[in-house]
């Protein structure tokens, strides 16, 4: 299990470099290739909470814990759906 951890923190850590290093290089570059790696990195930001959630709801399942499992799904489809309904508002 301790593997998993590893490489699940090997993984969020990458996206938080790879976020910050695009958000430096947007606040350099400016103009639209500055807007749009500035996005990139609100992307990868926001895309290490749902990693780590997939990630669990995976191993929840390995372990026949439905509970728990079932619990991330329910959390996933309403970050689905909140992230929907906010682009359509927009």
């Amino acid at each position: 299990m301790s593997d998993g951890r590893f490489a699940l923190a090997r993984v969020i850590g990458v996206l938080v470099i790879a976020a910050g290093a695009a958000a430096l290089l947007g606040v350099v570059v400016g103009g639209n290739f500055g807007r749009t790696l500035d996005i990139a990195a609100l992307v990868a930001l926001a895309a290490a909470p749902g990693v780590r959630l997939v990630v669990l709801m995976v191993s929840w399942v390995r372990q026949r814990d439905y509970t728990y499992a079932a619990a991330a799904l329910a959390l996933a489809f309403l970050i689905i759906v909140s992230v929907i309904g906010t682009s359509i508002w927009r």
